[in-house]
């Protein structure tokens, strides 16, 4: 160790630097504070970062986690899903042959007496993801009471036939007190092909 001071690079740096004039004492403060530096700079440039990045780390395992758990909860989600789509299915093949929504509700509005107050019955077929699609007819009731689009709402829903509303709009109509103007999406899954 004694050689690397001895070094004629290391003696030109020292007398320039003026080490060798100071004192023991001196030296001893100088040698401390170089010892306290290089430290700091351990410290900031190797120990902190680490411990930055491990936290970061451990934070994002957490963040994981926590997607890993979504990920099952939807999983899970999905395979319920998969068991009532079967069951969609075989009420499907259930309904009687030749089945369509508008037809189906064509009879309904027949049986609660609001034939007149239709406006207009919009059929339309959305194709779907798997081997179902969705059957869709928007139509319009106005002048309708409350008593008959409640007895109407009721004939239509229909479990058996996979009948259901996917979207309503009550208005009060602008006409007569006491009467509504209705917009009703209604709709239905039938199977491809």
């Amino acid at each position: 160790m004694a050689a690397l001071f001895d070094h004629p690079l290391i003696k030109k740096i020292r007398l320039k630097l003026g080490i060798d004039t100071l004192d023991s004492r001196e030296r001893r403060v100088l040698l401390g504070g170089i010892v306290f530096v290089l430290c700091f700079f351990v410290l900031q440039l190797v120990i902190l970062p680490f411990w930055n990045a491990r936290a970061a780390l451990e934070v994002s395992i957490e963040r994981k986690n926590s997607e890993l758990l979504k990920m099952k909860q939807m999983q899970a989600e999905y395979q319920q899903l998969k068991v009532k789509e079967g069951g969609i299915r075989t009420k499907i093949l259930k309904r009687t042959p030749g089945f369509t929504l508008f037809t189906f509700l064509d009879k309904q509005v027949t049986k609660a007496g609001v034939k007149k107050q239709i406006k207009y019955m919009k059929p339309s077929t959305q194709e779907g993801d798997n081997d179902l699609n969705e059957s869709i007819v928007e139509m319009k009731l106005q002048r309708t009471t409350l008593e008959d689009l409640v007895s109407f709402i009721l004939l239509v829903e229909s479990e058996e036939n996979v009948v259901s509303i996917r979207r309503i709009s009550i208005q009060e109509s602008g006409n007569e007190q006491g009467y509504l103007d209705v917009i009703l999406q209604i709709r239905t899954f039938e199977l491809k092909g």
